[in-house]
């Protein structure tokens, strides 16, 4: 009851909060919500507490974090006193034996692989769970007060964080995407969701089982979060069910954004301040300090995302920061010669080219060579291995990019529960 009330005073608390403007309003509203943080949060955090002079925060002088490093300093940084080792092995209990209600000290643990592969931990207070929800509730699901929505959550892995959604207007459902995907579709068809939400992998497979007639069921809001949306799979996820889909930009390190109703992704700057590390003009990686947490501070964390900035103010009026697309990982970016392709350019040229396929991954695993697994029909195969050799070595042309060697498998390297990604290189420079 007491989680619930706060998710009450937190909604109420950002209906009523004065909309920002324009971009002077978010600047200001941001330097006084960091000054806040500092004082407040960053002053109980054993790494961060060296960087006062005086009263004064050094932001100027803090360094730059990413996974690695925030890792290794998860000690110091956290504000509960709480070790990366017993963090660790709560969290991995967990994921064995597949129950989730994992807390430290009223913390609740969650361990995050993102795409990367790498392992993070998060750390949640009830406080911090009560505000997630109520933005999940202002940005995404919104509550109809007079009928309880059912929403299937398809998840690797379930938290405290997440079933708080559960509550007089909400019905929440995990779907373990570790369990065979036949089960999970039969329990779907008999749970008949309002809600459906999912990594863009596992609503694909969920159209293709509504189209082929393996289930019936009748979604109003199909949510696409943890993987990057490609446009191909958005078309076949909106066509199959007739609904646009709202798409969140979640990870470890914080609710980043969300679609608006237009279809434009808003970057929360109402919660998280993000600096840019420009790519080129439009390109940028993020770089996140979210001064709404306190269990685990993030600051200046820098993201290996690649966002590209929407050029266009979005009709929806908003002033937050609006992006045209999440192209990828930094390691989703193919390399030849020290040329770089960008994933987004390849998913959508072969889109142009043909969809007589299920799924495709494609994946750099030598300087010039890649690897392509398709899944298809069988008498289909030989065709869409020439259709996309063809439409590469004519993008690839366009890089002055040779020569590129292909192998072509009729399946797709798919691990129960890893998120999918469609495009990505395992190699690197020397």
């Amino acid at each position: 009851m007491r989680l619930k009330l706060k998710v009450v005073c937190y909604w109420l608390r950002f209906f009523f909060t004065k909309k920002l403007r324009n971009r002077e309003e978010i600047a200001a509203f941001q330097a006084k919500k960091l000054q806040n943080f500092a004082k407040q949060v960053l002053s109980k955090s054993r790494f961060y507490r060296p960087y006062f002079s005086g009263k004064k925060f050094m932001w100027d002088s803090i360094p730059m974090m990413n996974k690695t490093t925030f890792m290794a300093n998860f000690d110091e940084i956290n504000t509960q006193g709480i070790t990366k080792e017993a963090a660790l092995k709560v969290a991995l209990e967990a994921e064995n034996s597949r129950d989730f209600h994992s807390e430290i000290q009223g913390i609740t643990i969650g361990l995050s692989t993102g795409t990367s592969g790498k392992r993070g931990i998060f750390l949640v207070s009830e406080d911090e769970r009560a505000m997630w929800v109520a933005l999940v509730m202002q940005n995404v699901i919104k509550p109809k007060f007079l009928q309880k929505q059912k929403v299937a959550f398809f998840l690797r892995a379930n938290s405290n964080l997440y079933s708080a959604v559960e509550s007089a207007l909400f019905k929440f459902s995990y779907f373990d995407i570790f369990k065979p995907i036949n089960i999970l579709l039969d329990t779907l068809n008999h749970y008949q969701p309002g809600i459906l939400a999912g990594p863009p992998s596992v609503l694909v497979d969920i159209c293709l089982a509504q189209k082929s007639k393996k289930i019936t069921i009748y979604p109003q809001q199909i949510i696409s979060f943890a993987e990057v949306l490609h446009e191909n799979d958005k078309q076949l996820i909106e066509n199959t069910f007739q609904l646009k889909i709202t798409e969140v930009y979640q990870c470890t390190e914080g609710f980043l954004g969300s679609t608006c109703q237009y279809g434009t992704m808003h970057l929360h700057e109402n919660v998280i301040q993000f600096e840019k590390e420009w790519i080129d003009n439009e390109r940028f990686y993020p770089i996140v300090t979210d001064f709404s947490r306190h269990s685990q501070p993030i600051v200046k964390y820098r993201m290996d995302d690649i966002l590209q900035i929407k050029t266009s103010p979005c009709a929806c009026g908003s002033a937050l920061l609006a992006i045209e697309k999440i192209i990828g990982r930094d390691d989703d970016v193919l390399i030849f010669q020290g040329k770089k392709v960008y994933p987004d350019l390849i998913s959508r040229k072969i889109a142009q080219c043909t969809d007589a396929f299920y799924k495709y991954e494609i994946i750099q695993t030598a300087d010039n060579q890649l690897t392509i697994g398709i899944e298809c029909d069988s008498n289909h195969l030989e065709n869409l291995c020439a259709d996309f050799q063809k439409t590469l070595d004519a993008l690839f042309k366009n890089y002055e990019i040779f020569d590129v060697q292909y192998i072509f498998n009729h399946n797709i390297a798919y691990i129960a529960g890893n998120k999918t990604r469609k495009i990505k290189r395992l190699i690197h420079e020397n």
